[in-house]
């Protein structure tokens, strides 16, 4: 871990561009550098139809000789790892387990590896290629979450082509069969393979995605996520022949379907009709959890369980994630798949290269740690609201760690100190704690710092890559059709973090936030009380990217400074806002930066058509617009201070 320590002790000193150089997976034991250099194979096709099976299928005979595996696996895997061994092989077949169960408030996962520790020179790699773990899990709904497989307090573990699946398919699915505007609902024969429940909670997390015939999502409609009601379904009913009703809670999904200028805009993408699908979401799983870990590689794994996301949460990380899928099994009748990647509270970030995501239903990727809202203060201890998603984070705080203190409200800057000890959520810092009495905490080493996204393929995802930590690079990526953007927020709630030294380079967005107003890259520094740039989003880069059809600008960045924006190529922006509400005329430029100050803007190009962009009365140019800005240099040209704007803002 040496190599990281040096690393990102000074990486204030190093520009985002060297720091992500030639010495990028420094933090990566010497396994992962082999690994992550290998050649990757292509990645997973999908093929989508609604009549295909729904997968393996198998008797109940098969699944009992299936348990018996499943028992052995464990203790396979301990054999070899208390001998010593530098592996185990687990034969190719399945192995079928239950669910989690519970002790206390520890979960015990159905496949758990806890307690495997090995040094970086000598990892101890679990080869599943060609075995399929399935879990029988209860589709009650959501929330709770299942679980699946577990690694806690692991480190310098690989596991290696194994494919995680679950016995229940977890979501309804099927083809539209009739729309009924006047009762609010649509009636779908579900896909092979689905049972249908009798019961609902009506709770949030009750809500529909809508899709073609062919296995596209509907990337439009995500515009009806805003206050989440508008994609709730009240419950699912019997209808004739083996269909069902699926009851909508509210009009607005089916109000816009019947929208001229909404169709106008979008085509068939924007729409669903008789023949194409929804995907009714019900249960969700972790599928693969690692906490309280370091240096795990995941190389080669499939998860095909249905919101079944991966998630890495406290101790020292620098995972590495490489060549998997996440997403529908392919060549099913299956079109939800896994959830999206939570990165949080990690010491050192991920890596994640050639990893292929699919059908999200929430988040597609999340970087942050937890702020600790500070309850009291009295010399040099400071102590903290109780909070239980701070727990992971106050097991792996260590004498050293670095905090930054932040006022809850206004965002300014309180100062920083280093923790001496702590107890439960009593810190002791090393200097008077009186400023930060109405502040609350960054730990600044445990927010995925140094996380890397290269060569990953994202298709079809319902929402956004939230970045709340930095040093980050997303690199060489395609996000074709997500609901949402890559966001960078400074957030003031609960999850925390200021993402700073952020570079997002060759990345090819197509149909990526479609919808409204809304642009493929967001950068939003805001503060509790609503002020714009405190604290600020320093030192982005954003260069080289293709934006293909954003509905509004491609980039709209609030509150960034000691920035650059450069060569970038933006296709037809701003359009889908125009068409699909011909009355707003706001947002008119390619790339709009507010509240911002010493932002470098060069070699942004713009193709545009159908004149869709207007000129910005500040920058004389269709590429750029400005408002409240300082010392922005525009294509080599100095402009120290643009004013606010009524008819910017928003």
């Amino acid at each position: 871990m040496k190599p990281l320590l040096i690393l990102f002790g000074s990486f204030f000193l190093a520009s985002p561009v060297s720091l992500f150089g030639a010495d990028a997976r420094d933090h990566l034991s010497p396994h992962q550098r082999v690994i992550l250099e290998s050649k990757s194979p292509p990645p997973a096709e999908y093929r989508f139809g609604f009549d295909l099976p729904a997968g393996p299928q198998f008797t109940e005979a098969e699944k009992e000789a299936q348990r018996e595996l499943g028992k052995g696996v464990m203790p396979m895997v301990m054999k070899a790892f208390e001998s010593g061994a530098e592996s185990v092989r687990i034969p190719p077949g399945d192995y079928r387990f239950g669910q989690e169960r519970w002790q206390g408030a520890k979960v015990i996962y159905p496949l758990g590896f806890e307690n495997l520790q090995r040094d970086a020179e000598h990892p101890f790699v679990i080869d599943a290629t060609g075995a399929t773990f399935w879990f029988d899990l209860d589709d009650k709904q959501m929330p709770p979450g299942h679980r699946c497989v577990g690694f806690r307090n692991c480190r310098n573990i690989v596991l290696r082509g194994a494919i995680i699946d679950r016995g229940t398919r977890g979501c309804i699915e099927g083809r539209i069969t009739r729309i009924d505007r006047e009762g609010n609902r649509f009636e779908i024969q579900p896909s092979p393979g689905v049972v249908v429940p009798t019961s609902y909670k009506g709770a949030d997390e009750q809500r529909l995605f809508p899709f073609k015939s062919d296995g596209r999502f509907c990337v439009p409609l995500y515009d009806m996520q805003a206050g989440v009601r508008k994609l709730r379904y009240k419950d699912i009913t019997p209808s004739d022949g083996g269909r069902y009703w699926v009851n909508m809670l509210e009009p607005q999904l089916m109000e816009r379907l019947h929208d001229a200028n909404w169709e106008r805009a979008y085509g068939d993408l924007g729409v669903v009709r008789v023949g194409d699908g929804l995907s009714c979401l019900y249960t969700g799983a972790g599928a693969i959890v690692l906490d309280d870990s370091a240096n795990i590689t995941l190389h080669g794994v499939s998860v095909y369980v249905a919101k079944g996301g991966p998630s890495e949460s406290g101790g020292d990380g620098a995972h590495l994630w490489k060549d998997c899928y996440f997403g529908p099994r392919p060549g099913t009748s299956q079109w939800k798949g896994a959830d999206g990647f939570l990165c949080r509270s990690t010491r050192y970030g991920c890596v994640m290269d050639n990893v292929t995501i699919r059908h999200t239903a929430d988040d597609l990727q999340n970087f942050h740690g937890i702020w600790g809202k500070v309850k009291s203060v009295s010399g040099k201890q400071v102590t903290l609201e109780i909070n239980g998603a701070l727990l992971p984070t106050l097991r792996n705080a260590r004498a050293g760690d670095r905090l930054r203190f932040i006022h809850r409200k206004n965002g300014a800057l309180l100062g920083e100190a280093k923790l001496i000890s702590h107890h439960d959520y009593q810190l002791t810092l090393d200097q008077d704690a009186t400023p930060f009495a109405e502040a609350q905490a960054e730990w600044l080493d445990h927010e995925c710092a140094g996380w890397v996204v290269q060569n990953c393929r994202w298709e079809d995802n319902f929402q956004r890559l939230l970045i709340m930590s930095g040093p980050g690079l997303v690199r060489g990526c395609t996000f074709t059709r997500m609901g949402s953007n890559i966001s960078l927020n400074t957030g003031m709630g609960l999850v925390g973090g200021i993402p700073s030294d952020i570079t997002i380079t060759d990345n090819t967005f197509i149909d990526v936030s479609s919808r409204p107003h809304q642009p493929a890259i967001e950068a939003h520094a805001h503060n509790a009380q609503g002020g714009f740039g405190t604290p600020p989003i320093e030192r982005l880069i954003i260069t080289g990217n293709t934006i293909t059809r954003s509905g509004g600008p491609a980039m709209n960045l609030i509150g960034i400074q000691d920035s650059r924006i450069e060569n970038n190529v933006i296709d037809s922006p701003v359009r889908a806002t125009l068409l699909a509400r011909p009355d707003d005329e706001t947002d008119r430029q390619a790339i709009l930066l507010r509240h911002s100050t010493r932002v470098t803007l060069k070699g942004n190009t713009l193709t545009d058509p159908e004149n869709h962009t207007q000129l910005d009365s500040t920058s004389k140019s269709r590429v750029v617009g400005l408002e409240a800005t300082k010392e922005i240099t525009l294509d080599g040209n100095q402009l120290q201070d643009v004013p606010k704007t009524n008819s910017k803002a928003k």
